[in-house]
């Protein structure tokens, strides 16, 4: 996979951004933030945004499925605390579900592993279409 290169969320936005074109003022003032502030994001300096900003991102970027995913996975490892990380768009899906903890459980008590959650992932991608 292409988007796993990058390794920070500020490396990953650093390029996003330049790829678009963006400076970075004018990116804060898409993101009603300081230059600074997105500055010392941009530098691994500070934590990720936070999720209303995250989506606004997704946005202003124009990112496909695969970067949105990724920008969600380093955003939640930039805020790592304790071993646990979980990218902000998950957290209220899976506790607003019981189905989605059950699976999550069911997964984790029989080792499910890559194959068996592909299968899974396959069929919700044949069902969207």
């Amino acid at each position: 996979m292409i988007m796993n290169k990058f390794n920070s969320f500020g490396e990953f936005l650093e390029a996003k951004r330049t790829e678009k074109k963006y400076s970075l003022r004018a990116m804060a003032k898409l993101l009603d933030i300081s230059p600074q502030y997105y500055s010392e994001v941009e530098k691994n300096r500070r934590s990720a945004f936070t999720p209303e900003k995250l989506e606004k991102l997704v946005g202003i970027l124009f990112l496909n499925e695969e970067e949105k995913d990724r920008l969600y996975v380093l955003a939640a490892q930039s805020k790592k605390t304790k071993g646990t990380a979980i990218a902000p768009d998950l957290p209220d899906y899976i506790m607003e579900r019981d189905y989605v903890r059950s699976a999550l459980r069911l997964a984790i008590d029989t080792d499910a592993g890559e194959e068996e959650w592909k299968v899974l992932i396959d069929e919700l991608k044949r069902r969207k279409g």
